[in-house]
């Protein structure tokens, strides 16, 4: 039983590596305020409702993410403004550091650079925007600094438009599906386990059983006496007269 508990083991421990080999490993990377990034910082103001912002939504989660120019080096950071005043007031703030007043969402910053609205002609410019920021050895995220100084506690949020963070979902379902193998694996486990131990108790009630019919055949066979006739003989005496 030990052996066969301790080969049940190792077999899971080879099984849970493989079950969960497909999820893909995620990292988060803080990009640097001065100096040449690790990363660039996309930061996107929007509206809640509006519909420039979501076409700049989808365009950034559908396209720009998977733009093998720039989605190694990128991160976006969605500030909604519409709906809460802190961020919109924090909106104000960054443009008036960049020498601009806001007057609509979208409302993009990269470094010191910032775009006012958004159209597909604007795709090509955000991309090189992104590029040079990365291979600026000056580069100053506008937006990390201001919030450092200001204390301002803005809320991040992610719009999550139609067709966004398909490699997400792609890991979320290679995760549960690990699960599921891992929960099935140890339920055939615990199955085969508990099987096995009521085949051991099936053998023994089985020995016992028939250590019982034995038992029951010895004392009903017959006991073999052997019985002696005495026959009295009559010894016939002469009365003699």
């Amino acid at each position: 039983m030990k052996r066969f508990l301790k080969t049940l083991f190792l077999l899971l421990l080879v099984i849970m590596p493989v079950t969960f080999a497909s999820a893909k490993k995620t990292t988060t990377t803080t990009a640097a305020s001065t100096g040449t990034p690790d990363k660039v910082t996309m930061y996107v103001f929007y509206g809640s409702t509006c519909p420039h912002c979501q076409e700049l939504e989808e365009y950034i989660a559908t396209t720009l993410k998977k733009d093998s120019r720039v989605k190694d080096i990128l991160e976006v950071k969605y500030y909604e403004v519409w709906e809460n005043s802190t961020n919109a007031s924090f909106m104000t703030t960054v443009g008036t550091q960049l020498g601009t007043q806001v007057k609509g969402v979208p409302f993009i910053v990269i470094g010191e650079k910032y775009f006012s609205g958004y159209g597909e002609t604007m795709n090509e410019e955000i991309v090189s925007t992104i590029k040079n920021q990365k291979d600026n050895s000056k580069y100053v995220d506008v937006v990390a600094e201001l919030v450092k100084t200001t204390g301002a506690q803005l809320t991040e949020s992610n719009p999550e438009p139609a067709g966004a963070n398909d490699n997400k979902d792609e890991t979320k379902k290679n995760n549960i599906i690990g699960i599921v193998i891992l929960v099935v694996t140890l339920a055939v486990i615990v199955i085969i386990i508990f099987t096995r131990h009521n085949d051991e108790d099936e053998e023994d009630v089985e020995e016992v059983e028939e250590e019982v019919t034995e038992t029951i055949k010895e004392d009903d066979k017959p006991v073999k006496t052997v019985s002696k006739t005495t026959s009295t003989k009559k010894k016939t005496k002469k009365s003699k007269k």
